[in-house]
């Protein structure tokens, strides 16, 4: 066996051994009322006169996407996370989007079909 210095090998595994993970110090009582004063928000556009529904919609869901982003990022750890991560949050990601995005329709447009159909009925009616 040849000699080689101790600096120069390679280090065996120890197994039933773990490394500490290092802790990321995160002001939890900052980001909960971060939380609140959005929901504060959310709940105020809509009382907001706004005068098309879909503003009040967009605004809402823009807000209700920077809270999940704060609750994904820091209560799930995701901001210390490797990259590869983000690579994986990609594909639920862009579902969400499309999913939303596709019922935007109902919801926007819902009132003025109800408005309509009832317009309908009562004329049907006589009334």
């Amino acid at each position: 066996m040849t000699d080689v210095p101790a600096h120069n090998r390679i280090p065996e595994p120890v197994h039933g051994h773990t490394e500490p993970v290092p802790h990321h110090a995160v002001n939890y009582v900052a980001i909960f009322f971060t939380l609140v004063v959005l929901t504060i928000l959310t709940v105020a556009v809509a009382f907001i006169g706004l005068k098309q529904e879909w503003q009040k919609v967009i605004l809402a869901l823009a807000i209700a996407s920077a809270k999940a982003s704060f609750v994904v990022l820091y209560f799930m750890h995701l901001k210390f996370e490797g990259k590869l991560i983000y690579l994986i949050l990609i594909v639920p990601v862009t579902f969400c989007i499309i999913l939303v995005t596709s019922l935007l329709p109902d919801v926007t447009f819902a009132p003025i079909f109800h408005d309509a159909v009832v317009h309908s009925w009562r004329f049907a009616a006589g009334h």
